[in-house]
């Protein structure tokens, strides 16, 4: 998920030949991830079960439907774009099946559930927006832009109310500085997700123009506005739990966390610069693009050397 975006954020720097390399990484990630899924489903339904109805589990399952959406989004433009329609469809499928088990869980212990409320929550949100982005992707129509506008107001809609939620639990049961980890920066992802399923929706000759394309071109820069305050915040935070409660920076895979919100952020700035025509954005697109790239090799490199030297730990 993290690698696709961040392929396609450098699509607008020139720097083709990499953009690639990393498109072509994350379709062969995509291809383990999926082979996983199906594994797990198949040998073990029962762990599968339990993570679906663990509250604290169930959100990280929406990776799957933003991976297979961000990804149909990417591949429907070029020659695999039957590819594209299956992912769409297969992310379409699944999302429903999730937000099923999240209601169901939430019912059976609301208050419980609301006090472990975190940043994955918001997966909720990415993974419906990945659906908007890869529904966007296919070719203009009527049935699909309105269909496209339902869910990205439906997803506007599931974030309000999932990020009520956070703060609540925030204030009544603030976590430590070993548990705010970088799960948290979804919060800004789940908003720049939102602003590039927005600006494409902009985008599409068939929406209709007057108040509609205006409230959905003031919302969408109102929550670019919302994204850019949350950055110096969660910035902020890392270095009180890092700097000031000295929390060791070892490799988590909730750092993958970070990386995708800064590709998502770079590339709905891009998407909204040229969709609104703002050029004092534009010129910030390829810096950005390059800062997603450069967190992007920080969190490789730290999960390679922290495999190297698990392996020579266990060698010894």
């Amino acid at each position: 998920m993290a690698t696709g975006i961040v392929s396609r954020a450098l699509t607008g720097t020139g720097a083709h030949r990499l953009s690639q390399l990393l498109l072509g990484g994350a379709c062969l990630l995509y291809g383990v991830l999926f082979a996983a899924t199906v594994t797990k489903a198949a040998r073990y339904p029962d762990r599968l079960a339990s993570e679906l109805r663990d509250p604290a589990k169930v959100f990280g399952h929406f990776t799957f439907v933003a991976a297979s959406g961000v990804l149909a989004a990417r591949l429907t433009g070029g020659p695999a774009r039957h590819a594209g329609w299956v992912l769409l469809t297969l992310a379409a499928a699944v999302w429903p099946l999730l937000a099923a088990c999240v209601v169901r869980n939430l019912r059976t212990d609301r208050r419980a559930a609301a006090e472990r409320a975190d940043g994955t929550w918001f997966l909720l949100t990415v993974g419906l927006q990945s659906v908007v982005i890869a529904l966007t992707g296919q070719r203009p129509g009527a049935m699909s832009t309105f269909v496209g506008l339902l869910l990205w107001c439906a997803g506007v809609v599931l974030y309000t109310v999932t990020l009520a939620a956070i703060v609540r639990r925030l204030l009544r049961h603030p976590p430590g500085p070993a548990r705010f980890t970088p799960v948290y920066w979804v919060t800004m992802g789940a908003v720049a997700i939102t602003i590039l399923a927005g600006t494409r929706l902009l985008a599409r000759p068939d929406l209709p123009r007057g108040p509609p394309h205006d409230l959905l071109a003031g919302s969408v820069l109102a929550l670019w506005v919302w994204a850019t305050a949350l950055i110096p915040v969660l910035l902020a935070a890392g270095v009180w739990r890092h700097l000031r409660h000295q929390v060791p920076l070892a490799y988590e895979s909730a750092l993958w966390c970070v990386v995708f919100p800064a590709g998502m952020y770079a590339t709905a700035t891009a998407r909204l610069a040229a969709v609104q025509h703002l050029g004092a954005l534009a010129s910030a697109t390829a810096p950005l693009a390059w800062a997603a790239t450069a967190a992007w090799l920080a969190v490789q490199t730290r999960y390679v050397t922290s495999r190297l030297r698990w392996s020579g730990g266990a060698g010894a």
